[in-house]
């Protein structure tokens, strides 16, 4: 089966090559990345053209696209820079629980801000103790009168952070009842509420521009049409929506593949070694055939997931696939980036290095490849064993 974008797609595609080329300045991006500071001018603008929440319907502040066009934006973002391209990506993360499960209030409320740019969205949803059980979730959410009251901490959130403007966030909803996902629900919670506190997750390997904290909810009150869709769905939610992120996922991690093979590629058919220009040498040439395979095998599979979500399949065992195959993609092409770069592949100026620790940052949100594989081992188990995609 051959995946072939279509003339729209392609527009798209160049649409986002040019905003980047116009506002990725190589020195702004390792201020950013330095400081590490949320590029918001830029995902501002990014927001007038259109780019963030591409798939939201219009009457929601979107374009009414599809998962196909999301990862080709994603992915593009990610190849004209790692850092800046993946904050832009995930500016809306979790917004796909408003945008499956919400009612008619919350979409119109909060969908337009996010594809307006007004605000970023959070996803609290992980816990430190829960390793990614998030049937152990021990955040509570209880009610009285008319109101939820909100009770725990939770680690790992994106988007956490001052440009935040709520937070959705996985609950155990079974009042005196012991951590379980039979009574685990999601709830919409203002970034502002009293009683929300976010500390700093600190200094990362890579991903330093993305605001990743721990957020603490201590007796925070929201109304009771703050339940997103219906309770004690939350496991169902996540399930859903985490299959979907990891398709995002997988294009992200796909264009960081494709930022690091570009920036190797123009450095060895430019540099010369013994007098002949590296990329005459055939073990060079061998690394670039190996790498530019693997990046294909890593598109196809992620287009293909794309398309199947889009058809209405929305395949846990391919998205875990996709995201699978192109976190290894990731890893290994900026490894042998930085290889095919000797030293400079160690300097910031030339991008790759940053590009190496993205990769090896993105590879582990949304699912280690030790999760996908279980993922995936365990849809086998449930098919008997049958490799078809259903």
């Amino acid at each position: 089966m051959i995946f072939q974008i279509d003339k729209s797609q392609q527009q798209i595609e160049k649409a986002v090559d040019d905003f980047a080329r116009g506002e990725f300045k190589k020195e702004v991006v390792a201020e950013l990345a330095e400081t590490r500071q949320f590029p918001d001018k830029i995902w501002k603008k990014a927001c007038q053209l259109g780019f963030m929440g591409i798939h939201f319907p219009e009457s929601y502040g979107g374009e009414g696209l599809g998962m196909v066009e999301n990862v080709l934006v994603a992915e593009r973002l990610c190849r004209a820079d790692s850092s800046i391209g993946t904050c832009l990506s995930r500016a809306g993360y979790a917004s796909e629980f408003i945008l499956r499960f919400g009612n008619e209030n919350q979409k119109k409320k909060w969908l337009p801000k996010v594809a307006q740019g007004k605000m970023l969205a959070g996803g609290a949803i992980l816990e430190s103790r829960e390793g990614g059980d998030i049937g152990l979730c021990t955040t509570t959410a209880v009610k009285e009168g008319n109101e939820w009251v909100i009770n725990g901490v939770k680690s790992f959130v994106l988007n956490a952070g001052p440009l935040c403007g709520f937070y959705v966030v996985l609950c155990n909803t079974g009042e005196n009842e012991p951590a379980s996902d039979r009574h685990l629900s999601t709830i919409l919670v203002e970034a502002g509420r009293d009683g929300v506190a976010v500390i700093d997750g600190g200094g990362m390997l890579g991903l330093r521009s993305m605001s990743i904290g721990t957020v603490r909810f201590e007796q925070v009150r929201v109304p009771l049409e703050h339940l997103v869709g219906s309770e004690n769905a939350g496991r169902e939610q996540v399930l859903t929506c985490f299959t979907e992120r990891r398709i995002q996922a997988a294009a992200e991690l796909l264009g960081v593949a494709e930022g690091a093979f570009e920036r190797a590629f123009q450095h060895v058919a430019q540099r010369e070694q013994f007098r002949r220009k590296i990329i005459d040498f055939q073990v060079t040439r061998q690394k670039l055939g190996a790498m530019a395979t693997w990046i294909q095998a890593a598109r196809l599979l992620t287009y293909q997931a794309a398309s199947h979500f889009d058809d209405g399949g929305a395949s846990d065992r391919l998205s875990a696939m996709a995201k699978l195959q192109a976190t290894r993609t990731a890893l290994a092409v900026c490894d042998e980036a930085v290889q095919l770069m000797g030293g400079y592949g160690y300097v910031q100026e030339y991008e790759v290095e940053r590009f190496f620790r993205d990769a090896r940052a993105l590879g582990t949100l949304d699912g280690t490849q030790i999760a996908q594989k279980n993922i995936i081992a365990e849809s086998l188990v449930r098919a008997r064993g049958s490799l078809a995609i259903s």
